[in-house]
């Protein structure tokens, strides 16, 4: 009898902790609120060019603009909108067209990830910083 209700116990006390967690997990991605438009900018390696001047403006509400202007390139820029969120690991862009590209706070920035959501691996600089 005495070892039944230790199995019990012992079950029940596992259920409880893979619960809180699962809790924490839960409440780790919830976005973070939205509230102060800021904008970021700094210039990321280019395969075929001088560089990409990229400005990322997170608006309030959830908006963002995203701009990248190709140096060296005449008159070559691309403009993406959408919405935005944060988690407490990484901000997330999803482009009005369905495109998600991702980010993670550096320091006073923010730094560039892969299509994936990790991070890039190089010695080139993904790093946007933030505007004043």
């Amino acid at each position: 009898m005495k070892k039944s209700v230790i199995v019990l116990l012992a079950t029940m006390l596992a259920g409880m902790l893979t619960g809180c967690q699962g809790r924490e997990a839960a409440i780790a991605a919830q976005p973070v609120p939205e509230t102060i438009a800021q904008t970021f900018r700094g210039v990321i390696p280019c395969a075929d060019c001088e560089g990409i001047e990229v400005t990322l403006l997170l608006q309030q509400g959830g908006q963002y603009r995203l701009n990248e202007r190709y140096l060296g390139a005449e008159n070559v820029a691309e403009f993406q909108h959408g919405r935005w969120t944060r988690t407490a690991e990484k901000l997330v862009l999803l482009s009005d067209k369905g495109e998600k590209r991702y980010f993670r706070p550096h320091e006073q920035g923010l730094e560039m990830m892969d299509t994936q959501g990790n991070p890039i691996q190089s010695t080139n600089s993904y790093r946007l910083q933030l505007v004043n």
